[in-house]
């Protein structure tokens, strides 16, 4: 018979992942269904992806598409995939949907359980440290529980991230290429260096750019990870000069890295110049654990020359370039996508009663002398950077099109217009990063029942481990220096590209507080102090609810939009055309 623990734990990880679980595999599969019933022919870079598969399942392997730029992961999956299906469901699915089905099953089954492995990691939650506390306690049994279900309620939310659940019912290549590179993550977070240096070499199949997600990011953690840990519980105070900065981290090799809820602008240049000296002074220990990046590099390296290029095929119209606006246009998708999440931090900046200050988060943008600077910079990208590659602007299947039709060509002064709006949203989704609670300069202003309720709240949400909730500065640099190098280089602006950026931006978010947590006596003061105070109330402790509900009505426009709104060209007669990410 099962111990009161185990069950529990059985209770905890089998119920609620068996819920959103379902509820992902539900929505996944009524998408798939509807678009194979409304698109079953091959539809747009679908043509040549499920050609090349197809040669590759009659063991063609000599031929390729010369359209085709990515490598063949792809369609080796897809063969073995149909290998082990076609049989079965010959005659009741055509091959063009049996080769969608393997995205869906991707999607659904795969990056559902991967990202769910991933958060347990990242949130430092570890289940043999609770179990004791558990035992003795309903209270922490319930921590437990309520930790558990955030994982899997989060880990729903990110399947269903709209540019990435649009592609679980089409033949891409986005989805196992993301799965990939989250596997590769795993696999790091495990500790398991040659899982890591396969499991990477696997992403390089699927997609180049994935050189970047898994040797740079992973390696720049693995440096992180490396210094702290040849002087666990160390650190460089808070406060502490760059002088000093770089003096301690040479000679005693430890590193400055406080929360992001905690830094300010100088805060991310002393962690910078901090992790170069402390490496530096380590150099030998650091290259020996860099050892898999540095090889996986080499091969990447060996490949972009024996292959001329970066991409296979079609090489004339996929060039490299230096287009720095791309880290521009990352914020506002963030934001747009995310709106849920980053709309308490939006709202903290107009001027609201004081009474309404307890609903927002206390983050306040840099001050002005860090602002104006980075302001002038971002207008000088725009001036001299915003580039248009002939696709953007000449296929008007795809929604970036209609945003570049107004941001450059309506009216030369929009692009400049939208540098605050890059500003405030980069604000935001950094922000959010940090550890960052509703304001409590004006709690006097409550009951003190409410103050007790807060506190009996705060107390019961806390996370299971004793860390401090939020990312470090160091993974925030980490994050920013790989998203940079993997968007700059693409001329071409596509919501696909930032998948990676935002999905690693959600997954390092500190958890939101679930709906059903918040305390009755909270509830009943909010109301008292009115209708705007509840509804920021709602939105600030109901994140999780509100992003699902978010994710839905995109998928939901966005899919009618797809199969409902097709079009005809006049070169092309007869032939719908639909619009997509």
């Amino acid at each position: 018979m099962a111990s009161p623990l185990k069950y529990s734990k059985i209770l905890a990880f089998g119920y609620s992942t068996l819920f959103y679980g379902s509820v992902l595999a539900v929505t996944g599969v009524f998408w798939f269904i509807k678009v194979a019933r409304n698109v079953p022919e091959p539809y747009l870079d679908e043509v040549f992806h499920i050609r090349q598969a197809l040669a590759y399942y009659d063991k063609k392997f000599e031929v390729w598409d010369p359209k085709i730029t990515t490598p063949a992961g792809l369609y080796v999956a897809s063969a073995a995939f149909l290998e082990g299906t076609n049989t079965a469901l010959r005659g009741i699915l055509s091959l063009t949907t049996q080769l969608r089905l393997l995205n869906l099953v991707g999607g659904v089954y795969l990056i559902y359980t991967t990202c769910r492995s991933l958060l347990h990691y990242i949130s430092k939650y570890e289940p043999g440290t609770l179990a004791e506390a558990e035992a003795q306690s309903k209270e922490a049994e319930k921590k437990f529980r309520a930790h558990v279900g955030q994982i899997d309620y989060t880990t729903l939310n990110i399947c269903l991230f709209p540019p990435l659940f649009f592609f679980y019912s089409l033949f891409y290549t986005d989805v196992f290429s993301t799965f990939q590179v989250l596997n590769a993550h795993l696999a790091f977070y495990k500790g398991n260096t040659k899982l890591v240096l396969r499991d990477s070499i696997f992403a390089l199949w699927f997609r180049q750019t994935n050189i970047f997600w898994t040797a740079i990011f992973l390696g720049g953690l693995q440096v992180v990870k490396t210094l702290k840990e040849r002087r666990p519980g160390e650190d460089i105070s808070s406060g502490s000069s760059f002088e000093t900065v770089a003096q301690q981290s040479w000679q005693r090799g430890v590193i400055y890295d406080p929360l992001v809820g905690e830094a300010n602008f100088e805060d991310y240049l002393k962690c910078g110049v901090s992790i170069l000296s402390a490496s530096l002074a380590n150099l030998q220990l650091v290259l020996n654990a860099l050892t898999p990046y540095i090889l996986l590099l080499a091969c990447f390296a060996g490949f972009v020359i024996w292959n001329g290029g970066v991409v296979l095929g079609d090489k004339e119209n996929h060039t490299v370039s230096i287009h720095i606006s791309q880290m521009l246009y990352l914020w506002p998708y963030i934001t747009f996508f995310s709106l849920p999440l980053l709309s308490p931090y939006l709202l903290s900046l107009l001027p609201l009663p004081d009474y309404l200050r307890n609903y927002v988060p206390r983050s306040v943008p840099p001050r002005l002398l860090i602002t104006i600077p980075i302001l002038v910079l971002m207008t000088l990208i725009v001036h001299h950077n915003t580039l248009l590659h002939p696709f953007t602007l000449a296929d008007n299947r795809h929604y970036t099109f209609y945003v570049f039709r107004i941001l450059a060509l309506r009216n030369p002064a929009i692009k400049y217009l939208a540098v605050p709006i890059y500003f405030l949203c980069a604000w935001a989704a950094i922000s959010a990063l940090g550890d960052s609670k509703p304001n409590k300069a004006n709690a006097n202003a409550n009951t003190a029942a409410a103050i007790a309720a807060k506190k009996a709240l705060s107390s019961s949400l806390r996370k299971p481990n004793k860390e401090p909730v939020g990312a470090k500065v160091s993974l925030l640099l980490i994050l920013l220096l790989t998203t940079t190098l993997s968007l700059v280089a693409a001329p071409l602006v596509e919501p696909r590209y930032f998948i990676l950026p935002w999905l690693l931006w959600r997954l390092h978010l500190p958890f939101p507080l679930p709906t059903s947590r918040l305390s009755p006596i909270l509830v009943e003061t909010t109301m008292k102090e009115g209708y705007i105070a509840m509804g920021l109330r709602i939105l600030w402790e109901n994140p999780l609810f509100l992003e699902t509900m978010w994710f839905l009505l995109i998928n939901l426009v966005t899919g009618y939009i797809f199969l409902n709104w097709g079009f005809e060209w006049p070169s092309e007669p007869g032939k719908v055309q639909r619009f997509m990410w």
